[in-house]
């Protein structure tokens, strides 16, 4: 049985004895009133005598009838405890993206040369984690477009998360390609960034993002490159963030 099929059991058990606990100190509690008021009237024989049998069980019975009755009703309208503790993450594509790569697949099967449609493929690819496939479709569309430093970065990109946000050799020449053709390429500074940024480079990373910001050829949010510009030089210790400062 699950952890969690324990500890719902253990709330319930400790609910429904609360339950019963309740109902018995009520009863014993009238009991004690009847009694003391039979000890100080006269007229005994006009009041009821004292119930010292078995408390009635009928409506904690009911009671926790119905609340077990109400937590299955919830539970089976809710969620799975037996396999809480042995959860995988959800590996299936979003079913908005899956709908986009479907439709993608079948633009393709009809003109395989469409270049829009390749294009609008291997971004659903990439969106929906199928990065193997990204690669292989900007590879058909590489070799109708010719290289394109666009084509390079998205290329480089979805290598670099295929093989588990790893700068591989082959990842790290299809960079080395793309800034050759633009120095300041958004996807390659991007990929270039996060990579340093996450392996704690944070001077290399913001040389990165400032060489981007030198692109005027492409749009991306400027503002959002300087916030982590300043977030990264937050990290930096006090001489080489100024040192960094300095170069800005």
């Amino acid at each position: 049985m699950s952890s969690l099929a324990l500890t719902i059991a253990g709330v319930m058990s400790g609910f429904i004895l609360l339950l019963w606990w309740h109902h018995a100190s009520f009863l014993r509690q009238c009991q004690v009133q009847i009694t003391q008021c039979h000890a100080t009237t006269g007229a005994r024989e006009l009041l009821p005598k004292p119930d010292t049998s078995f408390p009635s069980l009928l409506a904690p019975i009911l009671l926790s009838l119905f609340v077990l009755a109400l937590s299955v009703g919830v539970y089976s309208l809710t969620g799975r405890f037996s396999g809480w503790d042995t959860g995988k993450p959800d590996v299936h594509t979003d079913y908005l993206v899956a709908a986009d790569i479907t439709r993608g697949r079948q633009a393709i099967e009809q003109n395989p040369d469409d270049e829009i449609a390749l294009l609008a493929l291997a971004q659903s690819y990439a969106a929906g984690g199928m990065y193997l496939e990204a690669v292989t479709t900007l590879d058909q569309l590489l070799i109708l477009q010719g290289e394109q430093a666009e084509l390079l970065g998205m290329k480089a990109t979805a290598l670099y998360y295929r093989d588990g946000r790893t700068i591989a050799p082959d990842t790290g020449i299809v960079i080395a390609r793309a800034l050759a053709l633009h120095r300041e390429e958004l996807q390659t500074r991007l990929l270039l960034a996060t990579d340093a940024y996450l392996s704690g480079d944070y001077a290399g990373a913001i040389r990165h993002w400032q060489i981007l910001l030198e692109n005027r050829t492409q749009p991306f949010n400027r503002a959002g490159i300087h916030n982590a510009i300043s977030k990264a030089q937050s990290k930096l210790d006090p001489d080489t963030n100024t040192e960094a400062t300095i170069k800005k």
